[in-house]
């Protein structure tokens, strides 16, 4: 039986596979604008995460998310991991996670791994899905001219239709997309009603974060 680890090595390999996934998550966004804008990634977390979720951030840097999450959904349960052990975590070894989850966060982490890196640790994410269980991760959106760049750090710009067709290849399904933009009324009324037609005119785009959400199967 193939597996996910088989499945990103298959779309590591062969341009194919990740070309012909790529070709039918498009149908679903065509262009970075068909995807609905979000304010922050917290709005999403608080739609997709249900009461007694089991929870588990890869990449959690200072475990912020813990205290967001159980003050604002009953009876979550959360559990990290990184790398960094100058700061408490549950794991700090992404091959010694023993258990699975009902749902895992990656923010702002593929982006720092060259492109086999990134692959092999979505794979690693479906594999800590419980069946049904969503992969819930943010990188920066490389449609906006100047924000992935700001970050010497980041290695592997991720596109909409790039990260959509690699989840896709490695078995998820619903895969879901937001543009996240979180900026004062005012910013945010000129850049959606008034410049917004400039933008799409220079193939730019004034979000500067990609949100997706996607499933493991049941």
């Amino acid at each position: 039986m193939e597996t996910a680890r088989d499945r990103a090595e298959k779309i590591i390999s062969s341009w194919s596979t990740l070309y012909d996934a790529r070709n039918r998550f498009l149908k679903s966004y065509r262009t970075v604008w068909d995807i609905p804008l979000k304010n922050n990634r917290t709005q999403v977390l608080f739609e997709e995460i249900s009461p007694g979720a089991n929870v588990f951030e890869i990449g959690s840097s200072d475990r912020h998310l813990e205290g967001v999450l159980t003050n604002a959904v009953p009876n979550v349960t959360y559990k990290s991991m990184d790398i960094d052990r100058e700061t408490r975590h549950d794991y700090y070894d992404l091959d010694a996670v023993d258990e699975t989850f009902d749902a895992v966060l990656l923010f702002e982490v593929i982006e720092h791994l060259p492109f086999a890196e990134g692959v092999r640790l979505l794979a690693r994410a479906f594999e800590l899905l419980h069946p049904g269980g969503k992969l819930i991760m943010t990188t920066p959106n490389i449609a906006h001219p100047t924000h992935y760049y700001r970050d010497p750090t980041h290695v592997q710009p991720w596109s909409h239709e790039g990260l959509g067709g690699a989840l896709t290849a490695l078995g998820f399904d619903s895969v879901r997309c937001y543009r996240i933009f979180d900026a004062p009324a005012f910013e945010k009324l000129m850049r959606v009603y008034v410049t917004a037609w400039l933008a799409r005119y220079l193939g730019i785009d004034f979000a500067h974060s990609l949100l997706v959400v996607a499933s493991r199967a049941t």
